[in-house]
């Protein structure tokens, strides 16, 4: 059985994920359509997302982006 910290652990990393998908898109590095393909093969993660991210710009994390501009 599923614990009720558990479940808000789950919400508050999907909300994270959320949240980079929707910025990967708003800046451009990966459409709507790559992100779905990607993760429908990786997995809908984080770790998927920083793969992107790599792969598009060379950088592992938004933050280090972030940094540069």
């Amino acid at each position: 059985m599923t614990t009720l910290k558990e479940i808000e652990k789950m919400e508050k990393m999907k909300e994270k994920i959320d949240q980079m998908w929707e910025w990967l898109v708003d800046e451009g590095i990966a459409t709507e359509e790559e992100l779905q393909l990607v993760t429908d093969i990786n997995g809908y993660s984080i770790e998927t997302l920083n793969d992107v991210l790599y792969a598009r710009t060379g950088y592992r994390e938004e933050e280090q982006l972030e940094e540069e501009e």
